[in-house]
């Protein structure tokens, strides 16, 4: 028993040694690794800066490769004659619509202004004519304003046209046709054809009548190409002067 002992515990001492010595060659074996992993960490700024460097050369090198082929392009469109693309198309199809619209921007102010100057100009020689208009009434002599009387009464007065034919004649106007009108009017009014509503302001003074007014179909019938006609109605004073 003793012997066996013996033996069991020889071949276990032998055991364990040959286990220790491989397991201080693991251990040796990891810290070597261990140092490998950290020398290969404490360089690795250097490797970034060597890959970037790497990368820059290689996008320089191909930059200039790009650039060769584009002239080498070039020089071949050239030797072959090939027009080059209008200005509208190297625009593109977003410069294109761009462009559109900017000249139908222009297009259309340029419109406004047009208008907007004929209708200032139509406005403008509307109110010259009719201050030239104004302005040659206003230098019509008595002598120059034919002038119509009627009597609008009905019968009440008789000779009353004539009362104010010979007050205005007296003045120097022109005398027309002196007659009796064809209806009774209670107002009295001095009317006037187109383009003598200065000529009538005038009469109207001369015979102290404020009412004027456009010169109907009736009394233009009556008046018989008077520019002017005095209608005397009920409502009639006295003659300025009497």
């Amino acid at each position: 028993m003793t012997d066996v002992i013996q033996t069991v515990g020889a071949y276990a001492g032998l055991v364990a040694l040959l286990a220790l010595g491989v397991l201080s060659f693991l251990v040796f074996s990891q810290a070597r690794d261990i140092r490998r992993l950290r020398d290969w960490a404490g360089g690795a700024p250097e490797r970034d800066a060597e890959v970037r460097e790497v990368s820059e050369i290689v996008a320089e090198e191909r930059s200039a490769e790009l650039k060769v082929l584009a002239d080498r392009e070039e020089r071949r469109m050239e030797r072959a004659g090939l027009v080059e693309p209008s200005w509208w198309e190297r625009l593109g199809k977003s410069g294109r619509i761009i462009a559109i619209v900017a000249a139908v921007l222009i297009l259309g102010a340029a419109a406004a202004w047009a208008a907007s100057s004929l209708l200032g100009s139509d406005d403008q020689s509307g109110n010259q004519n009719r201050q030239g208009q104004a302005a040659r009434e206003a230098q019509n002599q008595p002598a120059d304003i034919l002038v119509g009387v009627l009597n609008g009464t009905g019968g009440a007065e008789v000779g009353l046209a004539s009362e104010y034919a010979n007050a205005l004649e007296q003045d120097g106007y022109d005398i027309g046709v002196v007659t009796d009108a064809t209806e009774t009017f209670t107002e009295s009014i001095v009317m006037f054809s187109n383009g003598h509503q200065a000529d009538a302001t005038k009469v109207s003074k001369a015979v102290g009548i404020d009412n004027t007014g456009q010169m109907t179909p009736d009394i233009a019938d009556l008046s018989s190409g008077a520019e002017v006609t005095v209608v005397i109605g009920t409502d009639h004073g006295p003659l300025p002067g009497e």
